[in-house]
């Protein structure tokens, strides 16, 4: 499957139909600035599952951090 990629302008004036498709299909669109990849718009629901495996991993090891804290 081929990364999506856009300009900005085109994804500027055409975000409502970019998110819509990102939230549809589930596959993030990389939007360029001057040829080279700006940002990246994705699923919220990736963001979140991402979010969710850092505090898990915080939680686990929390005394480890509380330890290299002193």
């Amino acid at each position: 499957m081929a990364a999506l990629t856009m300009g900005l302008a085109e994804a500027k004036n055409n975000f409502s139909k970019v998110t819509a498709e990102v939230n549809r299909t589930g596959r993030p669109v990389t939007v360029l600035k001057n040829n080279k990849p700006w940002v990246v718009i994705q699923p919220a629901s990736a963001t979140s599952n991402t979010v969710d495996v850092a505090v898990d991993f915080m939680d686990e090891y929390s005394s480890v951090f509380a330890e290299l804290a002193k």
